[in-house]
């Protein structure tokens, strides 16, 4: 048993501590050497009266600040006046901002505050874009037909190719003019307008031209940019396969018509359907987005083949709708 009153903390509790007992001054050694007393424990009289002075510079200086506080909000606050500059003497008036230059600035007031119309950045045009109108439709001229010669691409494929455009989102969709199934062909040669009369004579060249060339196919190959996916102006699909038969037969189409007074076309043959046109204005950060979407569209037609058997005189015009109407006036089989 526990003789002391403390509460065991075995049993529950907490034994409350004794006050100890103050310890009597110890006695002071002869022979232990008593402690050394330096400078850094002495506060000298000069130290303790520089922080005394110091406290009452402090006390004095906020004195002052509430006693200027004071007078500032008694009194009324007057702007300064900015001097008129001499417009006689070349100079403008000042109406601030960086360099007080009055170019490039406007007077506005808030109330009648009108955003000035923003500048649109129109690039030049690139040696891979085609000749065919980007927007709206041209005026064609009296007895003139728009014509084009192309290769007939199956309907399943522009179906696959259409369905392309749901795979972006709704904001880069609509930054997009996508072309309808019938606007898509591949194109070996765009002719622009030309007179009726000559007309019959086209329709022999391209006759000759079928003639001479073998039936072949070529495959759906990917998706592509005109210049880049960085800057797309022009969304098209690419081929590959028999590319250097389908050349062949662009060239003996090119040299034909040529031979009849038309202009050559200077470029590279680039075998393509374009399948949308950014529209105008969406540059930057916004083509950009369009771009990466349409590397990453989900083509699964890739790799199909697709039979090349004859080519086809196309003419393009406005419908009573005002509407681009697409129809074939001739069809030449391969030999």
């Amino acid at each position: 048993m526990t003789k002391s009153n403390d509460v065991d903390p075995w049993l529950g509790g907490e034994g409350e501590e004794k006050p100890k007992a103050k310890s009597a001054p110890k006695k002071a050694d002869a022979n232990e050497p008593e402690p050394e007393i330096t400078t850094e424990d002495v506060t000298p009289e000069s130290e303790a009266t520089d922080k005394a002075a110091e406290v009452s510079d402090q006390t004095s200086e906020s004195t002052v600040d509430d006693e200027e506080s004071a007078a500032l909000g008694t009194t009324e606050f007057v702007p300064s006046d900015v001097p008129e500059r001499d417009r006689s003497r070349g100079e403008e008036p000042y109406y601030g901002g960086r360099g007080g230059s009055a170019s490039g600035f406007t007077r506005q007031s808030e109330a009648t505050y009108v955003p000035a119309e923003p500048k649109i950045y129109r690039a030049p045009k690139s040696a891979d874009e085609d000749d065919e109108p980007e927007f709206g439709f041209p005026e064609v001229p009296a007895n003139t037909q728009r014509l084009f010669v192309v290769i007939e691409i199956p309907r399943a494929a522009k179906r696959e190719f259409t369905q392309l455009a749901g795979s972006f989102s709704p904001r880069e969709h609509d930054r997009v003019r996508w072309m309808s199934e019938e606007a898509m062909h591949l194109t070996l040669k765009f002719l622009g307008d030309i007179p009726v009369d000559q007309i019959p004579d086209i329709e022999k060249s391209l006759q000759r031209a079928a003639d001479s060339t073998g039936k072949f196919t070529i495959k759906i190959g990917r998706t592509g940019c005109f210049p880049s996916f960085r800057d797309p102006r022009i969304c098209w699909v690419g081929f590959n396969g028999e590319l250097r038969r389908l050349e062949q037969l662009q060239g003996r189409v090119e040299g034909g018509l040529v031979a009849l007074g038309l202009d050559e076309d200077e470029r590279e043959f680039r075998a393509h359907i374009t399948i949308g046109r950014t529209r105008p204005g969406i540059r930057g950060r916004f083509a950009e987005d369009v771009g990466l979407s349409w590397q990453h569209a989900p083509l699964r037609t890739s790799g199909q083949s697709i039979p090349v058997n004859a080519i086809a005189l196309y003419r393009s015009f406005l419908n009573e709708k005002e509407d681009t109407e697409y129809k074939q006036i001739a069809n030449f089989e391969l030999g």
